[in-house]
């Protein structure tokens, strides 16, 4: 069957859809060829050799290759798409029929079992302009969405101290109180996606999101499904905490007016708010946060004493020489006057101390007004403070213990070191769970306890990151601190004030002001 012929070449066709080329004119190249084959599009190419003879021996009928079906079906590898190719020219198409051509191409996918995604609206338009057109598609898998939970958001624990003394209750809120019923938190649960399907029908599962488990204390916080949450709220009034990182309901005592005779002394396993003052001789002792907001602070008290939390005095104390004050973290108070205040962390003052003794962390007073006059004052790596001392030369001794600066930088490497360990372990354990979520299905009961074992690992050494972040900004501050402890004097230390860094002590004989610290075993000064 003779397929095409001109004065140059002659393309036949034999019985097994074998193509043969007879070259006539000696004089023409390969490249004529290429004119050619867009005449007759159905003619493929397989046999190079065969067309280089063709060319190289004028006269003699080679085989270059087969003739192609009108219309060729390709599915993409991953069986999502599906193109045809029409092999034939524009006026092909017109002789045979736009319509005849669709009804070729419907059946061919019928043949091949083509069952989703057939679209051939655009086709009369695209069989003119292009070689290969989409004309099924499947359906995508839509993956689930992971989970999402949220807590309850603490209010910030350190208060702002004015230039005047007064603190700022709006961020004084070191007890966040709850009500039963309170919400504390939710989890948005995962949700399972949706499967797809390829051009064949075949389902294509869906990744389901990730779930993640909420934390919480079951003996204080109830667990509620609502709708597509699972909803946290308070079981009684307290106080909210996280311990263990899980949020939880404390006991909170809440007191309206004064701790007295009517009172007695407070002892308590919670958190602590009392709305007016504690009278003389009387204590309060706590396990965690203490709060006193009435506003003319408290005088000759027992001790109060936070075990484990802060203590807030939004006056002041004017202790007598009695009244003491103990706390696990950091201590927040207006002015100290005549009292003994102790602090595992730190110990922040609005105004003055006066005749006190102090003993904490840092120990920092309100950069424009604040005042240490007389009494004792001992800081593990940092003093600030306004005025040192009076005009009058009362006796007044600062001390900072110091620390040894390069060990604390071993310490800091010490934490970047296990905190990008943990970073590591945890990203490595995401991975594992990754691969088994995508399994998830296929996961015998055995493989789903290890699942849910290796997810609540995962958690704590979220919790590990946290809490090694955590400490490693409390080294890093530290670190902030001149030389290997510091006494910062913003305005004047008055004579008779003595400083002692380190076991290196400085006598101040004439009004001074700057930055005192320790550094190479000698002490020196610098401008703040």
């Amino acid at each position: 069957m003779k397929l095409y012929e001109d004065n140059n070449v002659e393309v036949t066709l034999d019985e097994q859809n074998g193509v043969f080329l007879l070259v006539k004119n000696n004089e023409i190249s390969m490249n004529y060829f290429q004119d050619v084959s867009k005449k007759i599009p159905r003619v493929k190419v397989t046999d190079f050799m065969g067309l280089k003879k063709a060319f190289d021996i004028t006269g003699v009928i080679s085989k270059i290759g087969e003739y192609k079906d009108m219309i060729e079906f390709h599915p993409s590898a991953d069986e999502m798409s599906g193109h045809v190719t029409i092999n034939c020219t524009s006026e092909e198409i017109r002789n045979y029929g736009e319509d005849s051509i669709k009804a070729d191409i419907i059946r061919i996918l019928e043949e091949k079992g083509v069952t989703e995604g057939v679209n051939l609206e655009d086709l009369e338009e695209e069989m003119y302009l292009s070689d290969k057109i989409l004309v099924c598609q499947g359906i995508k898998p839509v993956d689930g969405v992971d989970a999402k939970i949220k807590y309850f958001e603490f209010s910030e624990k350190k208060p702002k101290i004015k230039s005047d003394g007064k603190v700022d209750n709006y961020d004084m809120n070191l007890i966040d109180p709850v009500q039963k019923g309170g919400w504390l938190g939710e989890k948005i649960l995962a949700t399972e996606g949706k499967e797809g399907r390829n051009i064949f029908g075949k389902t294509i599962p869906a990744k389901p999101g990730r779930d993640y488990m909420l934390k919480y204390d079951k003996k204080s916080v109830l667990e509620m499904p609502e709708g597509n949450k699972i909803i946290l709220t308070a079981k009684y009034d307290g106080a909210v905490k996280v311990q263990e990182g899980k949020i939880g309901v404390d006991n909170h005592l809440m007191i309206d007016g004064n701790v007295d005779f009517k009172t007695g002394n407070i002892n308590f396993d919670g958190f602590v708010t009392i709305n007016g003052i504690v009278e003389d001789l009387f204590s309060v002792v706590a396990t965690k946060d203490i709060i006193i907001k009435g506003p003319i602070g408290i005088g000759a008290v027992g001790v109060i004493q936070s075990l484990e939390g802060n203590v807030s005095v939004l006056g002041g104390i004017n202790g007598k020489y009695k009244g003491k004050i103990l706390a696990g973290k950091n201590v927040y108070i207006k002015y100290v006057n005549e009292a003994e205040i102790e602090a595992e962390g730190d110990i922040n003052i609005g105004l003055y101390a006066f005749e006190s003794t102090l003993k904490g962390e840092k120990i920092v007073l309100s950069p424009e007004k604040g005042r240490i006059v007389g009494g004792k004052i001992e800081a593990k790596h940092l003093v600030v403070a306004n005025t040192l001392g009076n005009a009058m030369e009362k006796a007044t001794k600062i001390k900072v213990l110091g620390f040894d600066r390069n060990q604390i930088k071993v310490e800091l490497e010490s934490i970047k070191f296990e905190f990008n360990e943990t970073i590591f372990k945890a990203n490595r354990l995401k991975r594992q769970l990754e691969i088994m979520e995508i399994n998830k299905d296929t996961l015998s009961e055995k493989d789903l306890f290890a699942y849910k074992g290796m997810l609540l690992t995962y958690e704590s050494i979220l919790d590990e990151i946290n809490m090694l972040n955590s400490k490693f900004k409390q080294v890093e501050e530290k670190l902030r601190t001149k030389g290997e402890g510091e006494v910062k004097i913003l305005k004047s230390a008055y004579p008779k004030t003595i400083l002692e860094i380190k076991n290196l002590q400085k006598i101040v004989k004439s009004v001074i002001t700057g930055s005192f610290y320790v550094k190479d075993n000698a002490l020196h000064l610098s401008d703040v």
